[in-house]
């Protein structure tokens, strides 16, 4: 019966990165971190023979629930934001912060150093300054053309890599969003095909830089991401007045989101070891 939770688990995992990439506010890549995925993604994509042997039946899953999430649920993202866009985000936060005890333990598994410390610093303040820049700078639009779909692909592939760094955020600023959007719930090849072929040249590329990083830098580079993904789940949360009902409604939001993932996340820890499967 854990063998048949196990990839359950591992397609609800997929599907939330992929409805959560496409969110503006929210990073595929601190997704990834923060559901345990970041590092087995990097690897197979940096030596894909070797890690593809090793992690192929978890990252099945995973791909299937990604793919479910980013062309299966591209509409119901636009419903829910129209719906309640508060509650949607405060939701993910939650999500994000309910998973940082794993990630602290994680990046601690070699030790950690004052240069551990420092990097969570660094990386929470550049990510912060960089979402903060996001929301409330003066945004330009770029032409809906091949050039304008490349360059989404591009930021796309970077948010996986980068955690914390919002995609869809740098992609509504640059004005494509919406179409980006559209493009996606219609299939439309002209949209789908120059987007992923970047993302997958940008993922390619620069996870060798990170799978090298990891390596010689484990616990400074985990410190990091952690660091990241704590400026994301603050970022996250959106302006909202603040009327007691809307407080209350965030607080509760926000609580739940944690209260779930960190169970989800303790319970996918369990399947994993006791089906013994690495990730």
């Amino acid at each position: 019966m854990k063998k048949l939770y196990q990839p359950i688990l591992w397609i609800i995992q997929g599907a939330l990165v992929g409805f959560g990439a496409i969110l503006p506010g929210l990073s595929g890549g601190a997704l990834c971190a923060a559901f345990g995925l970041y590092q087995p993604i990097i690897e197979v994509l940096s030596k894909p023979l070797r890690a593809i042997r090793k992690y192929w039946y978890m990252l099945l899953f995973v791909a299937l629930g990604g793919i479910l999430g980013v062309v299966g649920l591209a509409g119901l993202a636009d419903w829910l934001l129209e719906l309640n866009a508060t509650v949607v985000y405060c939701v993910f936060a939650g999500l994000v912060l309910g998973t940082v005890p794993e990630l602290y333990v994680d990046a601690g598994q070699r030790g950690r150093s004052r240069a551990s410390y420092l990097s969570m610093g660094i990386c929470f303040a550049v990510i912060l300054a960089i979402l903060i820049w996001l929301r409330f700078g003066v945004s330009f639009r770029m032409p809906e053309n091949l050039l304008g779909w490349m360059v989404c692909g591009v930021l796309w592939g970077l948010s996986f890599i980068v955690p914390g760094l919002s995609s869809s955020n740098v992609i509504m600023f640059i004005g494509l969003y919406q179409p980006m959007m559209a493009g996606i719930k219609d299939f439309e090849w002209s949209v789908l095909l120059p987007m992923g072929g970047m993302m997958l040249a940008t993922l390619l590329l620069f996870s060798q830089l990170m799978k090298r990083a990891l390596d010689r830098f484990y616990s400074v580079v985990l410190h990091g991401v952690l660091g990241s993904v704590l400026a994301t789940s603050i970022m996250i949360v959106p302006a909202f007045k603040a009327t007691f009902p809307n407080i209350l409604i965030a607080a509760v939001s926000i609580i739940g989101g944690a209260v779930a993932s960190f169970f989800f996340t303790r319970l996918c820890g369990k399947l994993k070891r006791a089906n013994g499967v690495e990730a």
